[in-house]
């Protein structure tokens, strides 16, 4: 029996999810990947409480000397302040190390604390197995994110700003990607605990970093499971893994996709300076 690996002190704490069930999706609004909002019955489980950290990842590089995706083809997909909206930039030499390019690794550098970006699903996947771990599911992502919350964009509500008048999540303010306003602090990334987790003990359910989780992405999967399912997985197969939670990039006017609802997707070996993930078990 192969021992799973001994903790590190740079490894996320595991928060205890107790088995359940929670209405996902909604009958209205949103695209067609989101409806109907159907009963999802789910087993016990852990999931992190924060995103992977830069710290966290380079651990893991320095164990195995990993290669992520990014290293492997020479680019990844990068996006700053002053570029129009949805506009996105193959940028070579960019990688987890330098997520905007390595012009900009000393300029735009990241702290440790932040989340690790520019990993693709197999990088999420890889680091995942290596703590004897998993990504977790889209259903059971969504369940741990929302604590309890049901029918709204946010785990405290639908508005982005919570009960205190606080913007609760890393988002775009700008009305263009020309500029951001940094209302919520933020021009790109946040350290990982910068705002108050769920009830739950959840860090980042929403905003910061897209987080990837483990199913193939389908456009049907919720009409599929109209009259109620439990321990869903996905589809067997597909040409995208789906990632949640939206991220610092996305903004009212443009991939307002930060929330609960909105289901990402990209493929599996794609890096991008806004996709991180969070292992389960």
């Amino acid at each position: 029996m192969v021992e799973p690996p001994t903790p590190t002190a740079r490894q996320s704490p595991m928060i205890q999810i107790a088995a359940g069930s929670f209405v996902m999706g909604r009958d209205s609004g949103g695209h067609p990947d989101q409806r109907p909002a159907h009963q999802v019955t789910l087993s016990a489980f852990s999931i992190d409480a924060t995103l992977v950290t830069v710290a966290d990842f380079r651990h893991f590089v320095e164990q195995t000397g990993y290669r992520t995706s990014a290293e492997i083809v020479g680019f990844g997909m990068t996006a700053v302040e002053g570029m129009d909206d949805w506009e996105w930039k193959k940028t070579q030499g960019a990688s987890w190390r330098a997520p905007r390019g390595a012009h900009r690794a000393v300029a735009m550098a990241q702290a440790d604390d932040e989340p690790v970006v520019m990993v693709s699903w197999i990088d999420a996947t890889s680091y995942c197995k290596h703590q004897d771990k998993r990504l977790p599911t889209e259903a059971e992502w969504e369940y741990a994110m929302r604590a309890g919350a049901e029918g709204t964009r946010f785990p405290w509500g639908d508005d982005p700003k919570r009960a205190d008048g606080r913007i609760g999540l890393n988002f775009w303010q700008g009305k263009t990607h020309h500029a951001d306003s940094r209302g919520d602090g933020y021009l790109y990334l946040s350290p990982v605990r910068a705002f108050p987790p769920n009830d739950w003990g959840i860090y980042d359910p929403v905003g910061n970093a897209w987080q990837w989780v483990d199913d193939w992405y389908g456009r049907d999967t919720y009409a599929q499971h109209a009259s109620g399912v439990s321990n869903p997985s996905g589809p067997e197969k597909g040409w995208a893994r789906v990632a949640r939670g939206g991220s610092w990039w996305c903004s009212k006017r443009s991939c307002s996709a930060y929330g609960l609802f909105a289901r990402g997707k990209s493929r599996p070996m794609s890096p991008f300076s806004n996709n991180s993930f969070r292992c389960a078990r």
